[in-house]
């Protein structure tokens, strides 16, 4: 027969465990920063100020979870943002998924000029033309 453990160490002993379970929990309605802004840079480190009328990409940006920061036309400035599946994928509210425009022979100009670990270094992270857009 097992003898009886006080109540105290009972407690003490499920304590961590549901404070673990409430945690996991809470993950799952984690806030996110997409639509938070951030700060486009060009190749050498330096902030870029969006221009009007343009779409601008920056992969690999520390200050967003997805690494991706945007500009589109009609919004202030820079964004965090993310790849979505297609037109009407899902993106968080005040965002619509939509395809930016980029110019695919640029991207295969680069591909063929820049030697692969480059090209990898800055495109690597484009999963796409589709993003989380601002409208």
């Amino acid at each position: 027969m097992h003898p009886l453990r006080p109540a105290g160490a009972v407690l003490r002993s499920t304590f961590p465990a549901a404070l673990a379970a409430l945690a996991l929990a809470g993950a799952g309605c984690a806030r996110t920063d997409l639509g938070a802004p951030c700060h486009l840079q060009d190749v050498n480190g330096a902030e870029l100020r969006p221009q009007p009328g343009r779409e601008y990409l920056y992969l690999g940006s520390s200050e967003c979870e997805s690494f991706a920061c945007l500009a589109t036309p009609g919004t202030a400035g820079a964004y965090c943002s993310q790849a979505c599946s297609g037109e009407g994928g899902s993106c968080p509210a005040g965002l619509s998924c939509g395809q930016l425009n980029l110019n695919q022979g640029y991207l295969d100009a680069m591909k063929q000029r820049l030697p692969a670990g480059r090209y990898q270094q800055l495109f690597g992270q484009l999963g796409g033309t589709y993003y989380c857009l601002k409208r």
